[in-house]
């Protein structure tokens, strides 16, 4: 009985330990490119069984095609997630090891790399705690990366700079997937520049297959590629082919040439858009699901989902209100008046057609566009779609642009965390035409690639680029700008230029000197200028007045345009700013409300936030 209960020891030794003991006992050090590593020259199996029984190993067995909720989904020793048929458990360190990586011999010749042995080594940097921002050790064949925990092992070649975990040192060298090609893949172990058939790109770093019978050529990485997809780019479903194009074309992503002889992704509804493979399935494009055997259908319905019923002519009841709403059509330009703002968009009317509530005493108004925005829709810088949501008692910050707003948003909850855009950047699609440049601008930024803003100088992950060799680029700040506005003191339309080395000499708002090589709002006919911060505010221009918001969740705070003839102390400037949005925060203290003033700026960090956020994808 007593046996039962607690079984004979494992003769085999748990990496944990394993690791330890070479490091303490062999201290056989080499270095790779200027980092530390143990060559692993001890056993996995011991002969003497005593020392090492606190570190029983246990098997656990689970087949590939099978679901067990027990079975673990990440391996300590290779820190990766290649599956396996068989794992052990250790009792006293509480985790799990793919029986490959507990069973490792010191050196080993991998059909992977026939020409020289590789050996097991063990990053010092992980046993020191020290977790390395950029490993160097890749696995050649699944990619996963050697920076992890204390027992981070993996096979390594010194002269080919070559490295494999465990699990993937004792693959097979030939791959069956028919789906792909209907004959065996066999690896080519020799490193020359050929063209993957998948992909249509040579990669060096990647393992290569072959079909001898026909001649095709496809990368480790391209074996498994998605067959239909759906990408943030194109409102449609992508499906993968081998077929000639009709026509030249350029890549959906990137804009690059497309090579029809090699794999790409096409339009399933025959509107000539296709995509070169690996742009294709970019984490900031595809969101990883394969949809060859799911229904289109119920994504369409909820696609076509209307934001207004049609009741009678020209009046609709919009699901944003809860009065019925009657179109206007504006043949003259309005007064000017900051307080009558779109409670969409929260810009002001300059003339435009409109949807009034039929109610004489609610100043409920949307913009004709702003009452036909979709309540579901797709976004080019984001992998999943959006929900409209209406104007409520808390704020936000746009995830494209950073700045506050009080407005309709479309919000996404999918993924890691909640993003939100206002209704300006949510309707950014490509190609996009700015009035300021003469060709369409596309989201064509290359994965984690940095670019600076034509207009305003800042760098940002993503902006709306020109193809056309003029490097012209804008971020989403300056691409929703407005073009033209209008002013109190002018009554011609403002508009939105680059006037290098002009004849304005200063801002009518704060009278300072203008930069030539800025972007300015000028009026031609009355030879004026204004700074764009001086004329639409730092952030005002995009909120409108509100009480009783609240900020973070927590905070309550009232949102006034700071036009009076006396200003209040703006605790930002330390006097009475010349800034047109006034936010006074309340703070209640044992029962006395104490308030403070200050302008709002645009929130650089909340945009670098979401730029982390979408490198991680």
């Amino acid at each position: 009985m007593d046996s039962m209960e607690h079984p004979p020891p494992s003769r085999l030794i748990c990496p944990s330990l394993r690791a330890q003991n070479s490091i303490f006992n062999n201290r056989n050090y080499k270095t790779i490119k200027g980092k530390f590593f143990e060559m692993i020259d001890n056993s996995y199996f011991s002969h003497s069984v005593s020392p090492h029984h606190h570190h029983r190993l246990d098997p656990l067995y689970w087949c590939n095609n099978k679901e067990s909720e027990d079975e673990p989904s990440w391996c300590v020793v290779c820190q990766c997630k290649e599956s396996s048929t068989t794992y052990y458990f250790c009792n006293e360190c509480n985790v799990s090891y793919h029986k490959e990586c507990v069973e490792s011999p010191p050196l080993i010749k991998s059909p992977h790399h026939p020409k020289h042995h590789l050996q097991l080594i063990l990053h010092i940097q992980c046993f020191t705690q020290v977790i390395s921002t950029h490993c160097i050790c890749n696995c050649s064949y699944c990619g996963s990366s050697c920076r992890g925990k204390l027992t981070t092992l993996f096979y390594y070649c010194f002269i080919c700079e070559f490295s494999l975990d465990p699990v993937c040192a004792v693959k097979p060298s030939f791959l069956n997937y028919q789906k792909r090609h209907e004959h065996t893949l066999n690896y080519f172990p020799r490193k020359t520049d050929l063209i993957c058939d998948v992909c249509g790109f040579v990669d060096s770093k990647s393992l290569i297959y072959v079909c001898l019978q026909c001649d095709f050529v496809v990368h480790r990485n391209c074996i498994y590629f998605p067959f239909v997809i759906k990408i943030s780019r194109h409102n449609h479903r992508l499906s993968f082919t081998y077929s000639p194009l009709k026509v030249l074309l350029s890549c959906g992503v990137c804009r690059q040439k497309i090579d029809e002889n090699y794999g790409k992704y096409c339009c399933t509804k025959n509107c000539t858009y296709v995509v070169h493979s690996k742009c294709a399935i970019r984490k900031d494009v595809w969101d990883g699901i394969e949809l060859e055997e799911v229904a289109e259908e119920e994504e369409e319905e909820s696609e076509n989902l209307n934001s207004f019923e049609v009741i009678g002519d020209g009046i609709i009841k919009h699901f944003s209100h809860s009065h019925h709403m009657r179109f206007e059509k504006r043949t003259t330009g309005l007064l000017y008046d900051e307080n009558k703002r779109c409670q969409a968009c929260v810009l002001p009317f300059y003339g435009d057609d409109v949807y009034n509530c039929v109610d004489s005493k609610c100043d409920f108004v949307l913009h004709e566009a702003c009452a036909n925005l979709p309540r579901r829709k797709n976004h080019v810088a984001h992998l999943y779609p959006f929900i409209l949501q209406v104007s409520d008692n808390k704020n936000f910050y746009c995830g494209c642009c950073s700045r506050f707003s009080n407005g309709f948003r479309y919000v996404c909850s999918k993924g890691d965390e909640t993003i939100s855009l206002d209704v300006r950047c949510a309707a950014i699609s490509e190609p996009f035409d700015h009035q300021s440049h003469p060709h369409p601008l596309f989201l064509s930024n290359e994965l984690g690639k940095y670019r600076s803003c034509s207009m305003c100088g800042k760098k940002s992950i993503r902006t709306l680029n020109c193809i056309e060799y003029c490097d012209f680029s804008l971020c989403f700040y300056c691409a929703t700008l407005p073009y033209i506005v209008r002013s109190e003191h002018d009554e011609h339309f403002l508009t939105l230029s680059y006037e290098e080395n002009a004849s304005l000499k200063w801002c009518e708002v704060c009278e300072e000197t203008l930069d030539s090589h800025k972007w300015l709002y000028t009026c031609n006919e009355c030879a004026v200028a204004f700074h764009i911060a001086c004329l639409l505010g730092k952030c005002a221009f995009y909120v409108k007045p509100a009480q009783n918001l609240l900020y973070n969740g927590e905070t309550k705070i009232n949102i006034t345009l700071s036009n009076g003839l006396t200003r209040p102390i703006c605790t930002q400037c330390q006097k009475r700013c010349q800034d047109k949005l006034v936010v006074q925060f309340l703070d209640d203290y044992d029962g006395e409300v104490i308030s403070c003033y200050r302008h709002w700026e645009v929130n650089r960090t909340k945009s670098q936030e979401f730029e982390r956020w979408w490198r991680k994808k």
